[in-house]
């Protein structure tokens, strides 16, 4: 007897983990400061660099443009002071309980949401 039910191939560009984070927002990017990259612990600084230079070398140039960020509250840009990583040490760890890893949920994500 066949199985009937229908299998879903799950396609990474569009239903995968990256998509499911972004939500229904239409945000078409995720800046994270080099000060919150900085300030988580190292194993996830090593990770986060050596998936990077992998996708760099993986992907081509092309997937790696430049840009200039600035910082927007309630639609006018503002002071940005995690762009002072130099001076400022690392953002603080609230609580070690908050900082551990949670399991990823489906619903409302903290990925930005555009402005309207």
């Amino acid at each position: 007897m066949a199985d009937t039910k229908q299998q879903h191939a799950i396609n990474p560009y569009c239903d995968g983990p990256v998509w499911q984070a972004f939500g229904l927002g239409r945000a078409g990017y995720l800046v994270v400061p080099r000060r919150t990259l900085q300030s988580m612990p190292l194993e996830w600084q090593q990770k986060f660099v050596a998936l990077m230079d992998e996708a760099q070398a993986l992907l081509p140039g092309e997937a790696f443009p430049e840009y200039v960020v600035q910082r927007r509250e309630r639609g006018r840009f503002v002071a940005d002071a995690l762009r002072e990583y130099r001076h400022t040490g690392p953002i603080p760890h609230t609580t070690a309980t908050q900082a551990a890893v949670k399991p990823m949920r489906r619903g409302p994500t903290l990925l930005p949401k555009e402005p309207r």
